[in-house]
């Protein structure tokens, strides 16, 4: 299948707050409906309503997932499945047990294991897999080609959370101190690696698009988005982009199953396809074109990773809580097949 990926970067340190329903929580990803919502607002600043029927209809995308621009290439990566994998060594076991991101490269190695009697993945060898910090795994080629990065520490760190003092202040200021107090909020970071020999790895954040018509309005509202930004804390300066890459790439679309790369909400018809999976709840305000007061029907969606047994197509949905405010809800899915 024929995609676009589109890669964000930033110059020095990228940093995002995506809210977990609270302050001192951040998520490690932005999810499909996050940027799609993003998108939308976008696309309403610049055109009129008329044309988001077709941009719903038309846009499929994945969620927001890291990745690494090395002197060679990037490296590009995808959470891991969720697969049970048997591994014969105790200590390998509960070592894979803990990534939570994988290269494509390495995912395409992962699959060869699978069992389909079984419905699990016996990695008989490790060998062609080498993690480069306890949650980021990649394929052994890759890992040569990191080689001088791991010269001053083993492990290639680029991706962390940080823990960011705040004080609490009341919207509608009272004489009750206890309604103001010190907190912590976690933010995501991504920061960049250098070599003793002054070679850089820069990370970015990236998402797959499915090739459509729909670029004449969805270019205009990418733009708007990396200089508005995307999840919370966007006035000091949190999910903020300097600029965009497109390229195009293939990713595998013949096989009778797949791995979810999108938070994707089943229709009717699908439910006995889902094979493993997490749920993710979804709730949270609504942001149309200025704060509303409305909140969205609370609703739990197909996480990321997932197995699947294809078709697999997934649907949006009306989230809104009043008739005359339509909200959608990004969960079509897009996904990684094998066979």
């Amino acid at each position: 299948m024929r995609v676009e990926i589109f890669k964000l970067f930033r110059e020095g340190h990228i940093l995002l707050h995506i809210g977990l329903r609270r302050m001192d929580r951040t998520s490690h990803l932005i999810h499909s409906d996050t940027l799609f919502s993003a998108l939308s607002n976008s696309l309403f600043k610049i055109f009129d309503e008329n044309k988001f029927n077709e941009f719903e209809e038309k846009l499929i995308i994945s969620s927001v997932f890291p990745g690494l621009r090395g002197p060679s290439k990037d490296i590009l990566f995808l959470p891991m499945p969720n697969i049970p994998i048997n591994i014969d060594d105790e200590r390998d076991h509960k070592k894979y047990k803990r990534f939570q991101w994988i290269s494509w490269n390495g995912l395409k190695e992962l699959l060869k294991y699978y069992d389909k009697d079984s419905e699990i993945i016996y990695l008989k060898s490790t060998g062609n897999l080498k993690p480069i910090n306890s949650k980021f795994l990649i394929s052994i080629e890759e890992y040569e080609e990191l080689k001088e990065f791991r010269e001053k520490n083993e492990n290639i760190i680029f991706m962390e959370t940080n823990l960011e003092p705040k004080v609490a202040i009341p919207r509608v200021p009272t004489s009750e101190e206890k309604k103001q107090g010190l907190y912590f909020q976690e933010n995501l970071e991504l920061f960049s690696i250098e070599s003793s020999t002054g070679k850089k790895l820069m990370p970015f954040l990236y998402f797959i698009k499915a090739k459509d018509d729909t670029l004449n309005q969805f270019i205009p509202a990418l733009n708007l988005l990396i200089e508005e930004g995307i999840g919370g804390e966007r006035s000091t300066g949190r999910g903020q982009f300097d600029y965009y890459e497109k390229d195009e790439s293939e990713i595998p679309d013949n096989g009778d199953l797949e791995i979810t790369l999108s938070l994707s909400l089943p229709r009717r018809e699908e439910v006995d396809n889902i094979i493993y999976f997490n749920l993710v709840k979804r709730d949270g305000f609504i942001y149309y074109q200025k704060p509303t007061g409305y909140r969205k029907k609370t609703h739990y969606k197909i996480g990321e990773g997932a197995l699947v047994k294809t078709p697999y197509i997934g649907q949006n949905m009306d989230v809104s809580p009043i008739k005359d405010m339509r909200v959608i809800s990004y969960g079509k899915s897009i996904g990684w097949k094998f066979s």
